[in-house]
């Protein structure tokens, strides 16, 4: 493996799966148990403030925020991405900014901070024992580090193939 989890996996153009057409996926967890991801370039129609609202939680954010579709299992499991702040033992860094965490007082606190920095995602992508492995080996993904911009970037749409095109580069 070129890159340990946390990393970026690049979905090829050959990858006609529709849960992964043209996505980028932070890479969370891998070992030989499986791996978890986020797919970072699929917001959905659904507000913060409304999960916020349907999950008896206080919201104070903007009304444009979305909640994101971090992949096809357990789409009623919150997981967040957070830009800045500090992490706890149980959460995952990715780099000196971000970090993921599962813990429901955190996604609390920051749905009442306005000036918080994070993403919601619903559900994440997932892969068995050796799964992910083998994918790669056939060359449906490929493995990038952590790029800082990409994991909150400003066009979701333009983020698939931003990744695809600087591959020389990373």
């Amino acid at each position: 493996m070129l890159y340990e989890a946390p990393c970026l996996l690049v979905a090829s153009p050959a990858l006609l799966d529709p849960n992964f057409l043209h996505t980028v996926v932070l890479l969370v967890e891998h070992d030989e148990e499986g791996a978890l991801g986020l797919i970072l370039n699929r917001p959905l129609p659904l507000a913060l403030a409304q999960v916020s609202e349907e999950g008896g939680m206080y919201y104070r954010g903007s009304d444009e925020a979305t909640a994101w579709r971090g992949g096809p299992v357990d789409p009623q499991r919150g997981i967040l991405l957070v830009q800045g702040g500090l992490p706890e033992e149980e959460d995952t860094v990715v780099d000196l900014t971000h970090f993921v965490s599962h813990r429901k007082d955190l996604l609390e606190a920051l749905l009442g901070d306005p000036s918080a920095r994070y993403r919601l995602f619903l559900g994440y992508a997932g892969w068995g024992a050796g799964q992910l492995d083998q994918e790669l080996e056939l060359g449906a993904w490929t493995r990038r580090p952590p790029v800082s911009e990409w994991l909150m970037h400003p066009d979701p749409t333009g983020l698939w193939q931003a990744a695809l095109s600087s591959g020389a580069n990373g």
